[in-house]
């Protein structure tokens, strides 16, 4: 057992350290962010700017996950005639949604767009295609239903592992629940403190290495002292190496799944 273990590890670190594709965006925070649930594949979303006698359209950089979809609004992209310190007073800015059947236009506030002070809560919204209503901020149970899935997913792989290594015992399976309960949960909170609820689809590259993985070597260095002390079934050595590989598949299985999943 010890040396099968012993070789899922060195597999498992092996996978870790071979090149990844590069998913870093460099591309500059969006000024306005939209989501939509459940969208038609056919939806386009634009922003309208009308300044006296001008008027430009500008499409969002759409994309889905499960069933969100997210439309993305970059200042890169906005017309000549608006900036972002002194934009026309005048101006007026419009949602367009546009489906096969059907269009309709809601009226964004332009503070939004230029201060990020305006009535939309970090950029962020919900649009609300049958009531063709735009709302600030995300649905209060949006995170709570994505930190029970992320958690969920962890514990199911993590569990898996913990299985194979032999635990059986009522107090383990209680230390490993506690444990992974104390670590997941740190975690969470502080992706949502510090990189906020989009902060990978601004930068998502960045964010995997400046946040995600020290966070990761830091719950792995917790629960290896955790189970190496509060594991009694099996040996200190037995306990250490479970934290290292149940991490690390967690790792890289869960991160894989996590990104068909909603952020």
């Amino acid at each position: 057992m010890k040396k099968k273990a012993l070789v899922l590890c060195l597999s498992l670190l092996l996978c870790l350290l071979l090149p990844l594709p590069a998913s870093a965006n460099a591309a500059e925070p969006p000024r306005l962010s939209v989501i939509v649930l459940n969208p038609p594949e056919d939806l386009r979303l634009s922003l309208v700017f009308t300044s006296q006698d001008q008027e430009e359209s500008v499409q969002a950089e759409g994309t889905r996950l499960a069933w969100e979809g997210y439309y993305l609004f970059r200042p890169a992209s906005f017309p000549s005639f608006w900036d972002w310190e002194d934009s026309p007073q005048d101006m007026t800015i419009l949602l367009k949604a546009e489906t096969a059947e059907e269009s309709f236009s809601i009226p964004v506030d332009n503070q939004t767009l230029t201060t990020g002070t305006g009535s939309y809560y970090n950029n962020l919204c919900v649009l609300d295609l049958s009531a063709q209503t735009l709302t600030p901020g995300a649905p209060w149970w949006r995170q709570p239903v994505l930190i029970l899935l992320r958690v969920g997913l962890t514990l199911l792989l993590e569990g898996l592992v913990f299985l194979l290594f032999g635990y059986r015992q009522r107090r383990s399976w209680l230390v490993f629940l506690v444990v992974n309960l104390v670590t997941q949960g740190a975690v969470n909170a502080m992706l949502l403190w510090g990189v906020g609820p989009f902060g990978n689809l601004h930068a998502s590259g960045l964010v995997f290495l400046l946040v995600y993985v020290p966070m990761e070597l830091a719950v792995m260095a917790v629960e290896i002292v955790a189970f190496r002390r509060l594991l009694r079934e099996k040996r200190k050595l037995d306990a250490t190496v479970y934290a290292i590989v149940a991490n690390l598949f967690s790792w890289l299985l869960g991160g894989a799944m996590l990104t068909y999943l909603p952020l």
